[in-house]
């Protein structure tokens, strides 16, 4: 996955909190991938164990019932919605490649709940499993009395996925669960044991720190004097859903190393060099979209903590009032961290941090990018501060840093470790420092804005910081004396007052942020250096430079709007003529019209095809633009099937502007298909009569797209099957043999990425 992709809205800040009301009101049932078929069992409250469990009139009742069960690959296990389970579920058994066991609910009602109670230590436990998917429960896991001081904490998780069998163990997802109440205690490396208190514990060194929380992927071994071989996990991710008041992780994943009293040491957790053969690293991790909070435990201690991993992607994500870090990565290589809203960080159980993001020990090839993090203790705390780990790199670029109450920037790097922080935004009313702390190892500050009320904030100044061309406010009389080409005035930004709307449950909201991108005549537009490898693209998805040459800040200027709208909504019903609402629409033979499905209220167009007509462009409904849209592009639209013909049509199909098809979805004879390149790819399955939401996120600049359905990725990163520096045309159509029908609604072209909106 390239660091490029865009995960939010580029609209001002009004457009996109008008967009976020329609699309909160779009409730889809999600199209997943799809897998060969096994034996669905059925689990409810009011079932019978005696029961074949089979079907939904003979479930089974209990989870000691389907904890003794092995399952085969491709099996499901359905829990009723709306009943509850005391103690542990652990189901027996691993999928294959193509056919992993599910568990997921079936009915109506709220999700299916499974309450540990503090009486086991995963409520929620996968151990030398593999190719498991887990959706739509409710899992907690708290001890029910004892006191509020922390000794009711213990050694509890809400999803545990562990093994100790020296094998790579693949594909774990976790998708639309609601974790809460997880009573974890808290265990520190390092520290000092006289500031133990209960269920808060110091020096506990790297395996037996960390490891509770809400979602945790941990590895050991079976005896730790004789450790064998690895146990590494492959393709883990956490997506859509909530994480709340869990200590003391939100999520977290962890590799063994082996320095517990006793055991052998391994090393292969943890990194003596960024190129240590002994390091074994978890691989292909992703946690996108989940709102995690702890506000309502004083135990919370990081939001993501990332460590023990090689290629992560952490994006989209609201993290709200965590404590310590809001994601932390560790002793990780390959982490690109991107599109969070981040905020209300505090300090907690004895942590000396309150940041942010934290590019932590032992990391390299860091990517911290399209962030937004407001209101936290601190901004971005830059941590490779382990005087036996000289290593470590990472890019911190094009975030918006507001609010913070004591660091915005904070720096503790080691000799031989290297940062870039370049087109950032630091807005401060208060704090007394900007870019603070100690630095052995070499930071470079390209491009960045400082605007503070306060008048002398602190800038660190040594020979290993390097600050050029950064733009100031002007009250500072604290700026670096050697930024020999510094710009100095006032930032006019849209409103650098703005108070929300923020991120919540529903996804971020990112695109406040655009309050502060510059407005026209800023002393700071093209005022920026060019700086290499820069990813082509602002925080709003814009090219990079728009004018001649790059601006100072996150944003260049001139925040881009939605480019496209219609809901039909609005058009009496019947066909639809050419030029409607700036529409080309084509129908020779054929009809497109306006048809009052779903509703006489909630209009669509319907595109019918029996016979041939049209030519190359078919049965068309398109929207051109004679000036190709640039940068990041989302297109939304809602699509549905409710014919029996298998005809093939494009939902949709995205031309360059010599008329070549560069991204391509469409729906036929059942499945769903998009284009990888130039290779056609099945990439899941449709139902008859069912609206499906489709999310294309274009990046023209790096020649890449994403594919949501219902907000669930399915292509990440994909090639174009052409060349398309720009979008010249948006099409839902099906020509040549191809027969049959399809609605489209809610049609939306935006600049920017419409994700968490």
């Amino acid at each position: 996955m390239t660091g490029n992709r865009r995960l939010v809205s580029q609209a001002t800040a009004a457009a996109l909190c008008a967009l976020a009301v329609v699309l909160a009101s779009i409730v889809l049932i999600p199209a997943q991938r799809a897998f060969a078929a096994g034996t669905t069992y059925y689990v409810s409250a009011t079932g019978n164990d005696s029961n074949a469990g089979t079907s939904t009139s003979a479930p089974w009742r209990s989870l000691s019932k389907v904890n003794s069960k092995t399952f085969q690959p491709g099996d499901t296990i359905r829990f009723e919605a709306g009943d509850s389970w005391t103690g542990q579920l652990w189901p027996k058994g691993s999928g294959t490649d193509g056919a992993p066991i599910s568990i997921d609910s079936y009915g109506t009602g709220a999700k299916p709940k499974i309450a540990g109670q503090g009486t086991v230590g995963d409520a929620v436990r996968l151990f030398n499993q593999q190719y498991w998917e887990i959706r739509n429960l409710d899992v907690s896991n708290a001890v029910p009395t004892g006191t509020t001081d922390g000794s009711k904490l213990g050694d509890f998780r809400g999803i545990g996925v562990h093994g100790n069998n020296g094998q790579t163990l693949h594909h774990f997802v976790i998708d639309s669960v609601d974790v809460h109440d997880v009573t974890g205690e808290v265990k520190w490396v390092g520290g000092s044991t006289a500031d133990n208190k209960p269920g808060i514990s110091f020096v506990q060194g790297w395996d037996r720190s960390k490891n509770t929380g809400g979602i945790a992927f941990l590895t050991g071994v079976q005896d730790i004097t004789a450790p064998g071989a690895p146990t590494m996990l492959d393709g883990i991710t956490v997506e859509n859903s909530t994480i709340k008041n869990t200590s003391f992780n939100g999520i977290v994943t962890k590799q063994y190393a082996g320095d517990a009293p006793g055991a052998v040491y391994t090393g292969w957790g943890k990194r003596a060099t960024a190129s240590d053969p002994a390091w074994k690293p978890y691989t292909n991790v992703t946690f996108r979209g989940n709102y995690i909070t702890q506000a309502n435990t004083p135990f919370g201690c990081n939001g993501i903590y990332v460590t023990g991993v090689k290629g992560a992607l952490v994006e989209g994500n609201v993290i709200d009032r965590v404590g310590v870090s809001g994601v932390e990565t560790n002793m990780a290589d390959s982490v690109t961290v991107q599109h969070n809203e981040i905020m209300g960080t505090r300090l907690s159980s004895g942590g000396a941090d309150q940041n942010a993001l934290d590019p932590d020990i032992g990391t390299t090839n860091q990517l911290f990018q399209y962030n937004y993090l407001h209101d936290n203790g601190d901004g971005i705390l830059l941590c490779a501060c382990n005087s036996a780990v000289k290593f470590g790199s990472v890019v911190i670029r094009y975030n918006v840093i507001t609010g913070s109450k004591r660091w915005n920037i904070h720096m503790s790097q080691q000799t031989g470790s290297v940062a870039h922080v370049y087109n950032n935004t630091f807005a401060n009313t208060s704090s007394s420092t900007m870019v603070s702390g100690g630095v052995g190892g070499k930071v470079t500050f390209t491009n960045n804005l400082f605007v503070s009320e306060n008048s002398a904030p602190d800038f660190r100044q040594q020979a290993s910081i390097v600050y050029n061309n950064n733009g100031y406010s002007p009250n500072m009389t604290t700026r670096p004396s050697s930024d020999a080409n510094a710009v100095v005035g006032a930032p006019q930004f849209v409103n650098a007052s703005v108070t929300g709307p923020y991120g919540d449950e529903n996804g971020t909201r990112l695109g406040t942020a655009a309050n502060f991108a510059l407005q026209s005549g800023s002393v700071f537009a093209d005022a920026g250096a060019t700086v290499t490898g820069n990813g082509g693209l602002d925080y709003a998805g814009a090219t990079v430079p728009i004018g001649n040459g790059p601006e100072i800040g996150a944003f260049e200027r001139g925040a881009p709007n939605i480019a496209f709208s219609d809901t039909f909504n609005g058009l009496a019903t019947g066909t639809l003529a050419n030029g409607t609402n700036g529409w080309r629409v084509i129908s020779t033979n054929n009809d497109v019209s306006v048809m009052g499905t779903p509703s006489a209220t909630d209009k669509s167009v319907r595109l019918t095809r029996t016979i041939e007509g049209g030519g190359t462009d078919g049965t068309n409904l398109a929207r051109l633009f004679s000036t190709p849209l640039q940068g990041v592009v989302t297109i939304e639209t809602k699509v549905m099937r409710n014919d029996t013909q298998a005809g093939w049509f494009g939902l949709p199909y995205v031309y360059n502007a010599s008329g070549a098809p560069a991204v391509s979805v469409a729906f036929a004879r059942g499945q769903i298909h998009a284009y990888k390149g130039t290779t056609d790819t099945v990439i899941g399955t449709y139902t008859t009569g069912k609206w499906y939401r489709v999310t294309l996120t274009v990046d023209t600049v790096n020649q890449r797209f994403d594919l949501d359905i219902d907000g669930h990725r399915m292509l990440t990163d994909a090639a174009f099957r052409t060349s398309m520096p720009g979008i010249a045309k948006v099409a839902w159509y099906s020509n040549g043999g191809e027969r049959g029908a399809v609605h489209v609604n809610d049609a939306r072209i935006s600049r920017g990425t419409g994700f968490g909106q």
